[in-house]
């Protein structure tokens, strides 16, 4: 890279960070009083600018087209001791890097927008407009801080300010029980899985004495620690586990999912930033970009692997009964996010990566979509309670349609590419995995039209005294420009595959150089140079094929005959309460960790107020005794007083004379 396009690189990441920061400081300063109902245009303003910015970088990055593809930026000295830096702020721009700062401002221009009318009512601003704004700026400062930082200090940091802001923006509605619970218990799962994270990083430091990415990835391919000596699977594996239980705190992966869900008590552009572009893709980012460290550790991989493909098959299954738009979209984003982890942990990181900008797309324009259905249903979104919205709804509908297919892997559509992509090498690592990715499209699909049917099919029905109507052009502005991504993103995966080309540098030298089946691939490529057409497209026409049964038989379910899922439900009770009450997962962590830490609480309360109190008030009953008794001659009398000091006088005379 020359000069002057790392001048160029560095310029346009203090951009991306400092507009989204100052947005937000304005929004939350000024709004209240100068801005108020146009409180909006800082955050889009600054997030617009921090998207021009990532559009540098992704086009700088595109023309890189020798030498070195990765550019490390020292912005400042954060500690230093004489001429020696200690810490130094600095920016690691690659292909990785300008993907998901591209992905991430770019989805979060559109929600920002979406919510000037999200957030009104009437055409008047919500109580908290321009905290809401503010937050929102915060929110995409925090992931672009994540996303640029050059070394594992900087990445913690913004990993932690995205978990702030996260908590934020999951209680913005405070007042109500709900979302102050799902705030804190956001927020606190998300501590258990940080504490992971943060020993993981704790020990990189122990063990490589720097935190710098490139230091650190480098003595880990070369197998040596920071003092020079062998580096021990054992110690490697560690670290790579530490920091997978912080990527399934922030992803969302078992056994730390139970914060998503709930997560929807935000409100539903809250729900399409955290869920589509930003918060949950952390975790996955993480791993990529941490890929040196995994793949030197094949039980990290297989662990990674299993992880993904139990939880995005949990998820699914769990979706299947549910009731309220935003929860199935929810359990969606876990099965999606499982899907990436997946793909990440069978040395396919850049199918993963690739699932992750395409899923943006579609869920971002699901989620949006659900707010509108919400918005136009006076706050009311159970499927139940309302039903054939196509007529009232009809951009709204045929925009959630394609976001719809794109989730459930319809042919042609970017999700299906994706997807795809990622079943064939989980198929390639282990045939368990693969059927595992294969039940869970077809889930995907079924689920998804199920609630599509409920909502949209069917004759007209509408909670009573809501006056729905469609929504407005800045809420269908980014549903339509959402729509184009969900058909055409996954077509940058086909045809000369430019997408994967441009992350290509990125994983070389960590998973596809580490990869087992890219190995067996290549030693039978000979044998292999003439595949038969099955053996080319069958896993293609599968999948597609599983997604069009999936969508049928939610049709025939939910439209055609819908007393089934009724008989369904009667006949498998058992199973259905599972699904629909999630596998009691939070009730078991409830009886297992929540109620006996409360119990716990109320003892040590018990001990304090008791034990610890009694203790202080028996080592002071003495003092106090005495004092209540000396109290007794302070009467405030002064004959009282005249009368005591004669008598002690005479006391003393007496005991004088005797003496």
């Amino acid at each position: 890279m020359t000069p002057e396009t790392l001048d160029t690189l560095k310029l346009c990441g203090i951009v991306i960070l400092l507009a989204p920061l100052a947005g937000a400081i304005l929004a939350g300063a000024l709004g209240p009083r100068l801005l108020r109902s146009h409180a909006h245009w800082p955050a889009i303003l600054g997030v617009g600018a921090a998207f021009a910015g990532a559009v540098v970088i992704f086009t700088q990055m595109r023309g890189v087209t020798e030498g070195a593809t990765t550019a490390l930026l020292p912005v400042y000295d954060w500690i230093s001791i004489g001429t020696n830096s200690i810490f130094r702020v600095e920016f690691l721009i690659d292909p990785l890097t300008s993907v998901m700062l591209l992905t991430v401002t770019g989805v979060s221009l559109l929600v920002v927008i979406y919510s000037r009318d999200y957030m009104r009512e009437h055409d008047h601003p919500e109580r908290g407009y321009e905290r809401f704004f503010a937050f929102l700026a915060l929110f995409v400062f925090s992931m672009c801080a994540l996303v640029l930082g050059g070394n594992f200090l900087l990445l913690y940091l913004g990993w932690e300010a995205v978990g702030l802001c996260s908590y934020l923006l999951i209680g913005f509605y405070y007042g109500r029980p709900a979302a102050a619970a799902a705030a804190k218990k956001a927020f606190l799962v998300n501590r258990v899985g940080d504490f992971g994270f943060g020993l993981g990083i704790f020990l990189i430091y122990l063990t490589f004495g720097t935190l710098e990415y490139g230091a650190v990835f480098e003595l880990v391919q070369q197998g040596l620690t920071g003092t020079g000596q062998a580096l021990s699977d054992g110690r490697i594996t560690t670290i790579a586990l530490l920091l997978l239980c912080g990527a399934c705190g922030k992803s969302a992966q078992l056994p730390l999912h139970v914060w998503l869900p709930d997560a929807m008590e935000g409100p539903s552009p809250v729900s399409a930033l955290i869920h589509a572009a930003t918060m949950v893709t952390a975790g996955v980012y993480m791993i990529a970009r941490c890929g040196a460290i995994f793949t030197a550790s094949a039980t990290a991989m297989t662990v990674v692997a299993v992880i993904g493909s139990v939880t995005a098959l949990f998820a699914a299954t769990i979706a299947l009964t549910q009731t309220d738009m935003k929860r199935i979209l929810a359990y969606s984003t876990i099965s999606q996010l499982g899907y990436m982890v997946l793909g990440v942990g069978v040395y396919a990181a850049d199918s993963a990566v690739f699932h992750l900008f395409t899923h943006a797309f579609f869920k971002a324009l699901l989620f949006l979509g659900a707010g509108s259905v919400m918005h136009a249903m006076g706050g009311i979104i159970d499927v139940r309670q309302f039903g054939g919205l196509k007529r009232i709804l009809p951009w709204t509908f045929r925009t959630f349609v394609i976001g719809s297919l794109a989730l459930a892997g319809f042919p042609l559509l970017s999700g299906f590419f994706s997807k795809d992509e990622i079943i064939h090498h989980a198929l390639q690592a282990h045939p368990i995995l693969g059927i595992m990715g294969l039940v869970t499209a077809l889930l995907t699909a079924f689920y998804t039209f199920r609630m599509v049917f409920l909502a949209f099919a069917g004759p007209e029905r509408i909670p009573e005294g809501v006056h729905a109507h469609e929504s407005g052009k800045w809420m269908l502005a980014p549903l339509f420009v959402l729509s184009i991504g969900a058909i055409g993103a996954g077509y940058l995966g086909v045809a000369g595959k430019p997408f994967h080309t441009f992350l290509a540098p990125v994983f070389e030298h960590t998973f596809t150089a580490a990869n087992p089946a890219a190995h067996g691939a290549a030693h039978g490529a000979a044998e292999a140079a003439h595949p038969s057409f099955w053996a080319h497209y069958g896993l293609m026409i599968l999948s597609g094929a599983l997604s069009i049964i999936g969508i049928a038989a939610a049709y025939v379910l939910y439209v055609q005959q819908n007393w089934i899922p009724g008989l369904v439900k009667a006949t498998f009770p058992r199973v259905h309460k599972m699904f629909h009450n999630k596998y009691f997962v939070d009730e078991i962590y409830d009886a297992g960790l929540v109620s006996p830490a409360r119990n716990a609480g109320r003892v040590c309360v018990g001990l304090d107020d008791y034990l610890i109190d009694g203790l202080v008030w028996l080592a002071t009953a003495i003092p106090r005794a005495f004092g209540y008794l000396v109290r007794t001659f302070q009467s405030g009398l002064l004959q009282g007083y005249g009368l005591s000091m004669v008598a002690g006088i005479a006391v003393v005379v007496v005991w004088v004379l005797w003496a």
